[in-house]
């Protein structure tokens, strides 16, 4: 159930967090702009409605429709909320929220039921005309049925909010959201919650403190002075930076592992929470737009005009209380975190020391943005000042780990969904981004690959080069076209370009469409589902004089091709580029091994 629901909160904020500068856009524009904000004007200010009305919630639709399934899923996503925009007044967030992933869902089974049963030449007039359908009929749907379920819903939620605004009973929400906040859902809840309801209580009211419930640094930043000051060993040593970064930085998930560490800190949290929102209730004090990232230079911004000095109050609030409150918490366990780190810090040790080669290290959050940002840039440093500039190290959300990631570096919650995304990495779990041993143990299993201390070096070295002269194989006698796929498939596994699976991708790829581009040339690759089985990018060269059957034509040159990532675009366009004078091709049929290899050398 637990699980359920961290899938359901991480589905939420994956549609929102990639639109948080639309927002902050739109909340910019709002808090200058609008009258009675900080420099008010008339023509400007037309952008808002709009803005909040058809913009916002068709980009959280079509984002979501994408994260179902793909562009095609994006696209039906933003038609199908069009249908429950123009059905409501009120800004339909919640159903921008159920519409894209509908269609998202609706595509991909569509393109499951179709897969390789479309002949040659109607791929893109079927693609085309089920996509306009299903977004039609979706359109008409929500407009009809969605929308006006969507409008009750929300004003019922919009009531529940008013009454408890109302009774002075909002700072109870602390209750609810900090303890999910802490299970690294604090996304989900923000911005797939308290972010939709607030921006329709700030049309109506000009503000909403719905923006202060989870982005408030206050209650986090309490605890790390704590801890910086009460605490002792890496828990003491850690929380200066930690605190600087959450003030300013607004990551709130740099508190996070502190409170895991000792849930009794949790109290401290809401308490520190709960004071700031009664005295932001009391003053009627909101913010005009979400403030993203949850930073006191967020707060500032997003708050009405003459009316900062009450935000920052309310941050200073939450502070002291949660500080007060958790001082004798970390004093009668100063060193709470060392038995779980020093736990931590053997088992990846132990674990590296058995993977592959370190090539390219991501780190990974729920929504790319955030923590992953801090710990990358924070690692890459340490990397560079250890020596290792040919380690690249990067950060993505957990859901779009790229297909040559060796390690990848998460929280331990996020660790099972890393697994799924990228089969072929080594999951490194954390839980401080900071100072975690398992970042030590991951920089000194760097220095081992380097010094030639990791085991099964040979095994994960990468290929010198895009072709190998290996590779080049000239005078093959006339065969089919699954022949001359596997010969090529086999090639590109043998040479360490890619796993098994990727070959048997490149025979499947071939019955959904044919990969022969004509004038006696074939360009056989796999499937995009089969991109994580990609090592490194490659090619390969097949010359057949009397040519391979491809359905009736003669294929002289057969090259397979594998791309990490998006490059096998670049290498197709590079080949073909390569190959349009058609005297050049026409020659190529009858070379001699040296001539192609000296040819195709050029294009690497």
């Amino acid at each position: 159930m637990k699980a359920q629901i961290q899938r359901f909160g991480r589905s939420l904020s994956a549609m929102v967090m990639p639109n948080i500068g639309a927002f902050i856009a739109w909340g910019l524009i709002t808090a200058i702009f609008m009258s009675g904000g900080w420099w008010p004007n008339e023509k400007i200010a037309l952008l808002i409605s709009p803005m909040l009305k058809y913009m916002l919630p068709m980009l959280i639709a079509y984002t979501a429709g994408k994260n179902v399934a793909g562009d095609r899923g994006g696209v039906a996503g933003a038609v199908a909320a069009m249908g429950v925009i123009v059905g409501s007044d009120t800004p339909m967030f919640i159903g921008a929220m159920m519409m894209g992933p509908l269609a998202g869902y609706c595509v991909k089974k569509f393109d499951a039921l179709v897969k390789g049963k479309v002949h040659s030449g109607f791929e893109m007039l079927v693609d085309n005309f089920s996509l306009g359908i299903i977004a039609m009929i979706l359109a008409i749907f929500g407009h009809l049925l969605i929308g006006h379920a969507v409008t009750w819903i929300t004003g019922l939620l919009s009531s529940g909010v008013n009454w408890m605004l109302a009774h002075k009973m909002n700072p109870l929400l602390a209750v609810l959201v900090d303890p999910a906040k802490v299970l690294f859902l604090n996304n989900a809840v923000n911005h797939g919650i308290m972010t939709p309801l607030g921006i329709q209580q700030a049309a109506e009211m000009g503000h909403s403190m719905l923006f202060l419930i989870d982005p408030n640094p206050g209650p986090g930043l309490g605890i790390l002075l704590a801890c910086w000051v009460f605490g002792k060993g890496t828990t003491k040593q850690s929380a200066p930076g930690a605190a600087v970064i959450q003030l300013f930085g607004g990551i709130h998930e740099i508190y996070f592992p502190y409170v895991l560490a000792r849930p009794i800190l949790l109290l401290a949290v809401m308490l520190g929470n709960i004071c700031a929102l009664t005295f932001f209730t009391l003053v009627d004090f909101g913010l005009v737009a979400p403030a993203s990232p949850g930073s006191l230079i967020s707060i500032i911004i997003m708050s009405p005009k003459g009316q900062t000095f009450i935000g920052i109050l309310g941050v200073l609030i939450s502070t002291v209380v949660s500080f007060l409150l958790a001082w004798p918490m970390v004093k009668s366990r100063p060193d709470f975190q060392g038995e779980e780190e020093n736990k931590s810090a053997a088992e990846p040790q132990q674990a590296m020391k058995m993977d592959s080669a370190i090539r390219k290290i991501v780190f990974a959050c729920d929504a790319g943005m955030g923590s992953s940002a801090l710990g990358a840039t924070r690692f890459k440093a340490r990397l560079m000042k250890a020596g290792h500039p040919e380690i690249l190290c990067t950060n993505s959300a957990v859901g779009s780990i790229p297909s040559d990631a060796s390690v990848v570096v998460c929280q331990k919650v996020l660790a099972e969904r890393a697994r799924q995304t990228a089969p072929q990495a080594e999951v490194i779990e954390i839980e401080n981004f900071l100072s975690d041993p398992a970042l030590d143990a991951l920089l000194a299993a760097a220095s081992q690959q380097q010094s030639g201390a990791c085991a099964q070096p040979a095994a994960v070295s990468a290929p010198a080069a895009l072709l190998q002269k290996a590779n080049v194989i000239a005078g093959l006698p006339s065969e089919s076209k699954e022949d001359a796929i596997r010969r090529a498939g086999k090639l590109l596994v043998e040479a360490g370009y890619v796993d098994e699976a990727y070959a048997d991708a490149m025979l499947e790829r071939e019955k959904i469409a044919t990969t022969y581009m004509g004038e006696g040339l074939a360009i056989p690759h796999g499937t995009s589902e089969a991109k994580q089985a990609v090592k490194h990018s490659g090619i390969v060269v097949l010359q057949y004089p009397e040519g391979a059957d491809f359905d009736g034509e003669k294929a002289h040159l057969v090259i397979g091709i594998a791309g990490v990532g998006d490059e096998h675009l670049e290498i197709l366009a590079r080949v073909s580029e390569a190959l349009e004078d058609e005297e050049i091709l026409n020659s190529l049929y009858s070379s001699s091994v040296e001539d192609l290899w000296g040819f195709f050398s050029k294009i690497q």
